[in-house]
C-alpha cells in the first residue's frame, strides 16, 4: 500500500477527484495543508527545507550549534 499527495487549484478539481477516488474504492483522508511561513513564502512548501529548519533546531539544542552574537562575532575576530 502506498500514499500520494494530490495538490489542486480549486473546488471543483478536489469535487472531481474525490468522486473518482470513491468511485474506484480507494481510501483517502484530507489534510488541510497550512504555509508555515506568514507571508506565504513558497519556499516553506517544499518539505526538505522544513526538514532542515527542524535539524538546525534540533542541533541548536543539542549544542553541536553556536549562536553567532554580536559579543562572540566580535570576540572571535578580535575586535
Amino acid at each position: 500500500m502506498g500514499t500520494i499527495k494530490v495538490k489542486y487549484a480549486n473546488k471543483k478539481q478536489l469535487s472531481t477527484l474525490k468522486k473518482v477516488l470513491a468511485a474506484w474504492d480507494f481510501e483517502f483522508s484530507e489534510e488541510e495543508y497550512k504555509n508555515p511561513s506568514p507571508s506565504g513564502d513558497k519556499w516553506f512548501e517544499n518539505p526538505k527545507n522544513l526538514e532542515m529548519i527542524d535539524r538546525g533546531i534540533s542541533d541548536l539544542k543539542s549544542g553541536r550549534k553556536t549562536v553567532l552574537t554580536k559579543a562572540l562575532q566580535k570576540e572571535l575576530l578580535g575586535l
